[in-house]
């Protein structure tokens, strides 16, 4: 068992881990950090060419020229633009919390919930990440097209196993940081107001 220091101060226990677990825990935090960079990345170039097709889309309107594929090449790219954004939030732990009721609980009660929350999370994001690939797979198959018919949907479909592999993997990450005693983000105000 850890000392008093070590509970009281998670990232410390950390730090008396064996050679070999602070290598591979530094290969995942490094591939960790790259993933949501790159996940930031190409949310930021999606948005970017989203915006210019949109208001492309809006020209073209305007002229009275209507273009069936233009609204799904809208849609899929705003959907790949939303997933990529959760991706994100779940790689820098970022996502929506209970901080009213979390931040009221003990140190180690606290740190429970966090484990329950990444096993939750590896769970569910890896079974949607499978449906979704069985689908991805089926549309691929099948040769199944978007609503106008012109474009083949598994690019949309795609985006269900790859963002949800990437949270799950997100999650795996956010165990290991809890296993490993360190914090993967800075702490909100919230969360210092509670440890005075």
């Amino acid at each position: 068992m850890g000392s008093e220091h070590d509970r009281e101060h998670p990232a410390a226990a950390g730090a008396s881990l064996p050679g070999a677990f602070k290598g591979r825990f530094r290969f995942v935090d490094r591939a960790v950090q790259a993933t949501a960079a790159l996940s930031d990345q190409l949310s930021a170039f999606i948005c970017a060419f989203l915006i210019v097709v949109t208001t492309v889309a809006m020209i073209i309107y305007q002229a009275g020229i209507a273009i069936a594929w233009l609204d799904d090449l809208l849609r899929m790219l705003l959907i790949w633009l939303v997933y990529l954004g959760t991706v994100s939030l779940c790689l820098h732990n970022d996502h929506i919390a209970m901080d009213a009721a979390y931040l009221r609980m003990p140190a180690r009660m606290r740190r429970w919930v966090d484990v329950l929350v990444a096993l939750l999370g590896i769970a569910l994001c890896g079974f949607v990440a499978k449906i979704g690939y069985d689908s991805f797979r089926q549309a691929l198959e099948f040769g199944e097209r978007l609503g106008s018919g012109d474009l083949p949907s598994w690019p949309q479909d795609l985006v269900i196993p790859v963002c949800f592999g990437l949270m799950a993997v997100a999650y795996v990450s956010h165990l290991l940081s809890i296993i490993r005693g360190r914090q993967v983000r800075a702490p909100s105000e919230a969360e210092r107001a509670a440890q005075l």
